[in-house]
């Protein structure tokens, strides 16, 4: 009961957390210096791909807490160390995805900050 009730809130949080950071056009604009033809329904996916994949093994990190060069060491490192624990229950992350979750976090890593 006590697990049931610790996981209901954690997906409460992280619901709430979801709402929180609205994807926008300006976003995808960023994002599309780097990334080009990015859309907001693409980051959008890499959102929704870090949420699901970063956070079953640990916390999840704002993207502005580290940079560009940082994530881009960080995600095909944690990839590899997801694919070794999750790769055996057969649901290992691909490239089109580790590639999702890249353009997420670089993109957000350099959003404005909010007031």
């Amino acid at each position: 009961m006590k697990s049931i009730s610790i996981f209901s809130l954690a997906l409460l949080l992280a619901a709430c957390g979801s709402k929180m950071m609205e994807l926008s056009n300006a976003d995808a604009e960023r994002g599309a210096v780097k990334f080009p033809g990015l859309t907001v329904a693409a980051l959008t996916q890499g959102k929704t791909h870090y949420e699901t994949h970063c956070q079953s093994c640990h916390g999840l990190y704002s993207p502005a807490s580290r940079t560009e060069p940082q994530w881009r060491g960080i995600v095909p490192n944690m990839v590899i160390k997801a694919n070794k624990k999750m790769g055996k229950m057969g649901m290992p992350i691909d490239s089109a995805v580790q590639e999702s979750i890249l353009r997420y976090v670089v993109t957000m890593s350099s959003a404005p900050k909010s007031k």
